[in-house]
């Protein structure tokens, strides 16, 4: 077996054994109900304030799109836990490494590029979020943006260099789930008040079922907002019951979605054609909404360590930081070393690189829609075979293709433009 394989099993001998039989019970592993909490904050995320914004591009037909892009979701989250355990021998240890056992070096380099450019490049625009936010909050001239910046990357670094996988790491996404809810009520709440106050601003909205022009950008827009494979892998590791794993992520995505729904139908009933991302800037600007945006700050300073943790962790197995190679004093050395530099770059990655927001969007809409929809299904095939499928199966996993590529391809092309524009105006 080679290092980078880990297995739970020490008695499996041979293929014929049962991938229940890999995932027994791991007694010092985390509850179901931190990897629910744990898929809840990474996949919810700030999202869930540009869904009004959705509807608004593409109509009412965005609430069907979100609960389709649902379904792809968990189907294609199972899938790629599938994958994990594809020989029956020993447990894959990541999403590159089920990329490189079904194509090789290509598939792994795949895997890697578009996983690293999202678990690095939402912290670092999470540290962009917490800052200007926090800065505007303050609303002095004492402290920069910038300064707010490493201040908020300050924070992020010391659960991040502090706890070691995810299962430590969970406790604080049940706080970040629970800022996510906070937040849907204080939006829910502020549509409802504009909606019965009937805000003369807002008097000459219109509302459509179905925008066709807009319907690509919606549907990218809307799929986007599940992307939550970069850390399935290391949420199922840190489970003490990971059979359980298909209800624990069919749950955390539902979850998702009622937060998607609570949000995105009061938001584009009050502001319709005029509703704008994140739907904060629509509000009423009282203390609910300050409320709202100190809950935004919460939410993406506990969730940027969850994402780093899994980069970090991919990072320290393939230089081999371990106990057994290190020694348990050096490979804490070892491991705090890399994370620091690993925060120091996101934290100055934030303050200094132009139109970084479009460009993580072109990364985006390519990392998260190939992540999400097609790689699951194409390494499903190469690893485990598609003969077994019922036709019904097979149609609909080459929709879920199909969509994901349509997708990343819209969502590319919206990223691209608008760093065309960024670069025509700082001319």
């Amino acid at each position: 077996m080679e290092k980078h394989e880990v297995t739970y099993a020490s008695s499996v001998t041979s293929d014929k054994e049962s991938i229940v039989d890999l995932r027994a019970e791991r007694p010092e592993q985390g509850s179901n109900f931190l990897a629910y909490a744990n898929v809840v904050c990474v996949v919810a995320g700030t999202g869930t304030l540009g869904l009004p914004y959705a509807l608004q591009l593409g109509g009412w037909i965005g609430v069907g799109i979100l609960l389709l892009s649902l379904l792809m979701s968990v189907y294609t989250a199972i899938l790629l836990m599938r994958c994990l355990y594809y020989n029956g021998k020993y447990r894959l240890s990541s999403y590159q490494e089920i990329g490189r056992h079904a194509y090789g070096l290509p598939g792994l380099i795949a895997v890697w590029f578009f996983h690293t450019s999202i678990v690095l490049g939402a912290p670092i625009m999470y540290l962009i979020l917490a800052g200007t936010e926090v800065h505007s909050l303050v609303n002095s001239s004492a402290i920069s943006e910038k300064a707010w910046i490493w201040i908020c990357a300050a924070i992020v670094a010391v659960p991040f260099v502090a706890m070691k996988t995810l299962k430590e790491v969970a406790v604080m996404s049940v706080f970040g789930a629970l800022a996510t809810v906070v937040l849907v009520i204080v939006a829910v709440r502020g549509s409802i008040i504009d909606m019965q106050n009937h805000n003369p601003e807002y008097a000459t909205i219109t509302h459509n079922n179905v925008v066709l022009a807009n319907l690509p950008t919606t549907i990218a827009s809307i799929s986007i907002c599940f992307g939550g494979n970069v850390v399935y892998m290391h949420v199922e590791e840190a489970m003490r019951y990971p059979k359980t794993w298909n209800r624990v992520v069919a749950a955390a995505l539902a979850t998702c979605s009622v937060l998607y729904i609570a949000t995105a139908v009061p938001g584009y009933l009050a502001y319709g054609s005029k509703a704008v991302s994140p739907i904060l800037k629509n509000l009423p600007n009282d203390a609910f909404t300050k409320t709202g945006t100190i809950f935004i700050i919460i939410h993406v300073i506990l969730a940027a360590p969850i994402l780093l943790t899994s980069f970090a962790l991919e990072f320290e197995r393939l230089t081999d930081v371990t106990v057994a190679r290190r020694g348990k004093v050096m490979e804490r050395v070892y491991r705090s070393i890399i994370r620091l530099v690993v925060i120091g770059i996101c934290g100055g990655i934030a303050c200094t690189v132009p139109f970084f927001g479009d460009f993580l969007s072109l990364l985006g809409a390519l990392g998260n829609c190939s992540l999400i929809f097609v790689l699951p299904i194409i390494f499903y095939f190469k690893l485990i075979g598609w003969r077994q499928m019922k036709a019904y199966e097979l149609l609909w996993c080459a929709f879920i293709v199909i969509i994901g590529v349509i997708s990343a391809v819209i969502g590319s092309i919206d990223a691209i433009k608008a760093l065309r524009n960024d670069f025509i105006n700082q001319k």
